[in-house]
């Protein structure tokens, strides 16, 4: 865990991306098609990015603690989060 999430090759284990966030990342997914990465924060955010530019697509806040899970649906369109605050929320991700 760390304040970034990091996309290697697993071929010849080159760093590919690297993605911020302000706090400690507790968990990451890939959606099915993999162009999005969604992370999960201690700084109570879900990110989801975009694996090919590295972009930050969108961050969703709404907990109130730190963000301990998070996964994208098969079809891309929902990301469930779990907290710390008991909560599990889920987003639209478009």
């Amino acid at each position: 865990m760390g304040i970034t999430a990091r996309l290697w090759n697993t071929t010849d284990g080159t760093l590919i991306k690297t993605f911020r966030h302000e706090g400690w990342v507790n968990s990451c997914a890939f959606s099915f098609d993999d162009k999005l990465i969604v992370t999960a924060c201690d700084d109570k955010t879900v990110r989801i990015w975009d694996t090919q530019s590295g972009q930050l697509k969108r961050t969703l806040e709404g907990h109130t603690d730190k963000v301990r899970f998070s996964c994208i649906s098969a079809d891309g369109n929902r990301v469930i989060s779990a907290s710390y605050d008991r909560i599990a929320r889920i987003w639209d991700a478009q």
